[in-house]
């Protein structure tokens, strides 16, 4: 615990100097020897142990690099963070669940925004979770989806985690923790929003992620950022396409002529995330539906052919959009398959 407690103190005088603190480590080989040798050169007068009061007042966890619990992927990358600061129950490391970053630009259009949350929704629902920056427009899109799909979502924020950054995200970042996720952030409390650490967050983004997918991202975007970091730890850089007309994809579309691989469809990065996934195994488990999800695969199989999507709204009584997002899932997990005469069961 004393190394978490110094490192915590030092964070605060150094100001979260990435270069400082790694000297500082390095040097002296703990975090409590390089505080007792070097706090009088800070001029601070803070009390480690008061400071670490606030910390747990705010019920914020800290790992540091050196322990276990540290996410494997981001400790593999060129710069992890020494320690990140935790809002969230349980633990962060699952080895197990597969991962992707999703982001994109805050000034995203309306078509954007329903990209991101369908294909964040549909990639949750099969336990892959979600990573973004808590940001308006493409990232809350993001994070809603997983939501929405009762996937996990983790929130890397440029800012201290005693205020959340945008104000206007307070809800958002509320339910990623009720719904089993997390919001981090290398910076202390009362840490404040300054442009460069949006840039510095964005290597903890693509580092927690084993890829990362960029959805409408316009020249000089903090995306692209994310996504030449996540190409130079070798992880693999998913774009969807767009206008090219359209400013919101200049990145975008250099990402592609780049190398990074075009998709248009959550399907074609399952099969990479997930090779060994099978989807016909649950095409007879209708047990695993929602309510609303059984409304529709019914409606379907009493129709003993095929309906379209109005159809469909008119006989479960759903409103047009969560139509859209059930039947976009329904089709990821297989229990329906669309034809050029409208949606069928796989079993039709």
């Amino acid at each position: 615990m004393n190394e978490k407690i110094f490192y915590n103190a030092l964070n605060i005088v150094t100001e979260s100097n990435y270069a400082k603190l790694s000297s500082l480590l390095k040097k002296y080989q703990s975090w409590e020897k390089a505080w007792q040798k070097t706090n009088t050169l800070f001029e601070s007068k803070i009390n480690p142990s008061e400071e670490w009061g606030r910390l747990e007042k705010h019920e914020m966890g800290l790992i540091l690099e050196s322990e276990p619990e540290y996410p494997a992927l981001l400790r593999e990358t060129q710069s992890p963070p020494l320690g990140i600061y935790v809002l969230g129950k349980g633990g962060m490391a699952n080895p197990e669940s597969k991962s992707i970053a999703i982001v994109g630009t805050r000034k995203a259009t309306e078509g954007g925004r329903e990209i991101a949350r369908s294909f964040s929704s549909n990639l949750a629902t099969l336990k892959i979770q979600i990573v973004s920056g808590l940001a308006i427009g493409i990232d809350s899109e993001a994070h809603w989806g997983a939501i929405e799909a009762g996937g996990q979502t983790i929130a890397v924020v440029a800012t201290g985690l005693d205020t959340i950054y945008p104000k206007l995200n307070e809800k958002l970042a509320k339910k990623i923790i009720e719904a089993g996720g997390f919001i981090i952030s290398e910076y202390p409390i009362g840490a404040p929003a300054i442009p460069y650490r949006f840039l510095e967050r964005n290597r903890i983004v693509s580092g927690l992620a084993d890829a990362t997918l960029v959805i409408e991202a316009p020249e000089k975007s903090g995306s692209l950022v994310t996504a030449k970091l996540a190409a130079e730890a070798g992880r693999t850089v998913y774009v969807v396409p767009g206008s090219i007309h359209h400013p919101n994809y200049r990145g975008s579309h250099a990402l592609i002529r780049d190398g990074a691989i075009l998709v248009t469809h959550p399907e074609e990065i399952i099969e990479d995330l997930i090779p060994e996934y099978n989807p016909t195994r649950t095409s007879n488990q209708l047990s695993l539906l929602s309510e609303e999800e059984m409304l529709i695969v019914n409606a379907i199989q009493n129709s003993r052919g095929t309906l379209t999507i109005d159809k469909i709204i008119e006989l479960t009584n759903l409103n047009a959009k969560t139509t859209n997002q059930l039947v976009s899932l329904l089709l990821i997990k297989r229990f329906i398959k669309e034809t050029s005469l409208g949606y069928t069961t796989h079993n039709s």
